[in-house]
């Protein structure tokens, strides 16, 4: 990145932070734990809901595929949908607030999938709103209560797109360091754990769901395979606590 992108970038972050980007943004975290935990208190099945819609959306997806490379695709999809879920309410943060340590530069991508969701809903909005107005001068019943509920879903909307583009710019700013960051932590991983890495791929691979502990612990054929296996899921033990235990990794990136 040259340093004109960099100053166009930074000169754009400044505008989105004045905007509200930054204040908004620490409403969001704290509403985010309390959402996670509402979820685990009274919706305790609600992997098991979300699972079942996943796959709901993957067999449509699967019945307009043509070739045996697009469901490969598709199903992986499936399946990495699932597991960031999972990963979601284990950590209590969502995927497009906080950089994962082992996927650092997917970030990016979340925050633009994020960005996309919420101008889907803004239109939506923009297109409510004047009906609502319009029953409301009206005096039509309920056409009120339904205005309002409407711009505040505008107001969160428009906000949480400006936190979205306030993200990518800041990350796209450090992207060459997050880029050397996962390349050095995926080589290492490989050096240390690259068998057990595999026997872990090759389960999920051929697995038409999830795969369960014992079904990744059934692909291990060598003692050496089996030694890597328990210093990886210690390796990331340890890395969950650490993640633990900071509780806002993309408020420590923010200027």
């Amino acid at each position: 990145m040259d340093k004109k992108e960099k100053e166009q970038l930074e000169k754009k972050m400044n505008l989105y932070k004045k905007l509200g980007a930054v204040k908004f943004q620490k409403i969001v975290l704290k509403l985010e734990k309390i959402k996670f935990r509402f979820i685990k208190k009274y919706i305790p099945n609600s992997v098991k809901y979300y699972d079942k819609y996943i796959d709901f959306k993957t067999r449509r997806l699967l019945r307009k595929t043509k070739t045996i490379e697009e469901k490969k695709i598709i199903t992986k999809k499936n399946k990495i949908a699932k597991m960031s879920i999972r990963k979601e309410l284990n950590t209590e943060k969502n995927r497009n607030y906080h950089i994962d340590n082992n996927k650092p530069t997917e970030i990016i991508n979340l925050l633009k999938w994020n960005k996309k969701v919420h101008e889907q809903g803004l239109i939506k909005d923009a297109i409510l709103i004047p009906v609502f107005i319009t029953g409301t001068a009206l005096n039509i019943p309920g056409a009120l209560p339904l205005l309002i509920f409407e711009l505040v879903s505008a107001g969160i909307n428009f906000e949480c797109i400006n936190i979205q583009n306030y993200n990518i710019c800041r990350f796209k700013i450090i992207e060459p360091y997050l880029k050397r960051r996962e390349e050095r932590k995926i080589k290492r991983e490989m050096e240390d754990y690259g068998e057990a890495i595999e026997v872990i791929h090759k389960t999920v691979d051929k697995s038409e769901s999830l795969p369960t502990i014992d079904e990744i612990v059934d692909g291990i054929t060598n003692v050496e395979q089996l030694k890597q296996m328990k210093a990886l899921l210690q390796v990331k033990l340890e890395e969950r606590q650490k993640e633990n235990n900071n509780k806002n990794p993309v408020k420590t990136l923010q200027k």
